[in-house]
């Protein structure tokens, strides 16, 4: 019975032994048949992600492009180097090159984009900001030559010139065989404190003179424009009417004559250009010249309140009037010295006006007016155009208990934006002004 029992028990043992082989032996083969499955399905995707599209078939240009890509470029740089800024170069000729990178030099495929050899082409000047030297030769890159017009004060700028060299990267590399060594100058000439003042300046704000040398007859510069990197300018109003000496003359090489221009305590002025609007000669209050004050009669001068120079408005230049009366205090003369250095000359009889005379600003006489009121007029205006183009007005008043005469003077009030000058002169012998910066643009 005994005996019995225990194999009972070592049967169902040996069963259940085998249903637990045999369950194990079903969940490994899932197990390796899934692994299996997963590895294949791995290396499909592999296979499947690794397989080449078919590639675009390219054009005969692009294939001319990627050749010579692998062909063209300088090879290795040897050597950089800073430009020097005072040593100016032109174009050798209007055919040059410009380059987008130097891996594209001589591939006509990568000449530079935005670079317009228009705007280098001789006479104008740049300098070398960075030259690179290769194993095929020596590249640039360049920069033009810079001039800057400034409302702020000018003793700032009056010993600077920027050295701080920044490449035009619009215009890209040149071979330095393709730039050719100028000069800023032609000659320089010491003179002998020849005696000069001004008689003109120009309202309006300044454009960039970067590219327009032209415009530069109503500024003072720091360093003649177009002999250095960089040159800064302002404006003249704050010159007129004063005595200066020219101590050296300098002659560009394109023929523009300058003059370096010193105060009678040999402060710098700037560099103006030797034109008309500087009279050589000794200098004169034109009030003297104008109204030939007798030794019986009495000179008293008005003058507009100081102007403030701001970012919007460099401009100081005030107008003033000066009069003339005899031992009975009576009104005989008068001269309005405008903002815009017009002289207009007004004479009196019997406290009205009888006269009014138009200078141009270097005093020459311009227009001569008999006043003739008409039965009911009680005011007229007389205008008048200088040879500059501005426009002028004087208002003389008859029967008015307080105005006498009154003025205007500078651009063209249809002009898009300009400066002005204006003034009120009362019977009392008071006068106001005003002056400024105006604009009839919309934006």
């Amino acid at each position: 019975m005994h005996k019995r029992r225990i194999w009972w028990v070592l049967g169902i043992s040996l069963i259940g032994l085998g249903l637990l082989i045999g369950i194990g032996t079903v969940w490994a083969r899932q197990i390796a048949t899934t692994a299996t499955v997963t590895t294949l399905k791995r290396k499909r995707q592999v296979k499947v992600a690794a397989k080449p599209a078919h590639p675009k078939s390219l054009t005969a240009a692009q294939k001319r492009r990627r050749a010579a890509d692998r062909t063209d470029g300088v090879g290795k740089v040897l050597a950089t180097r800073a430009g020097n800024s005072r040593v100016p170069y032109q174009l050798a000729n209007d055919h040059v090159k410009l380059y987008d990178s130097l891996k594209h030099v001589n591939n006509r495929y990568h000449v530079t984009v935005d670079g317009d050899e228009e705007e280098i082409s001789a006479p104008i000047k740049v300098v070398i900001a960075k030259s690179f030297t290769t194993e095929k030769g020596t590249y640039c890159l360049i920069q033009n030559v810079h001039h800057v017009a400034v409302n702020r004060p000018f003793k700032a700028y009056a010993k600077q010139t920027w050295t701080n060299l920044k490449p035009n990267n619009d215009w890209g590399y040149i071979a330095l065989k393709d730039l050719r060594r100028t000069t800023y100058r032609r000659s320089v000439t010491t003179l002998p404190k020849v005696p000069y003042y001004l008689t003109s300046f120009e309202g309006k704000n300044p454009s960039n003179l970067a590219m327009n040398l032209g415009n530069t007859i109503v500024h003072a510069w720091s360093n003649v424009p177009g002999t250095v990197f960089r040159a800064f300018a302002h404006d003249t109003d704050t010159l007129l009417n004063q005595q200066f000496y020219a101590v050296k003359r300098l002659v560009r090489t394109d023929g523009r004559r300058y003059l370096l221009l010193k105060t009678a305590s040999s402060r710098t002025i700037g560099w103006l250009p030797e034109e008309s609007q500087l009279v050589q000669g000794q200098y004169h209050d034109p009030a003297t010249v104008l109204l030939r004050p007798k030794s019986t009669e009495t000179v008293t001068q008005t003058v507009q309140p100081p102007i403030k120079r701001t970012e919007s408005s460099g401009y100081r230049s005030r107008s003033r009037v000066t009069w003339v009366t005899d031992r009975q205090h009576q009104l005989k003369r008068a001269l309005i010295l405008t903002a815009m250095n017009t002289p207009i000359k007004v004479t009196f009889r019997a406290g009205q006006v009888q006269q009014v005379i138009f200078y141009q600003p270097n005093r020459r006489r311009q227009h001569v007016i008999k006043v003739h009121f008409k039965k009911q007029a009680n005011q007229r205006t007389y205008d008048r155009e200088n040879e500059y183009g501005d426009a002028g007005s004087v208002t003389v008043y008859r029967n008015y208990k307080r105005r006498l005469v009154s003025f205007s003077d500078g651009d063209d009030p249809t002009d898009e934006e300009g400066y002005t000058a204006s003034g009120i002169l009362y019977r009392n012998r008071t006068a106001t002004f005003n002056s400024g910066i105006w604009s009839n643009q919309d934006d």
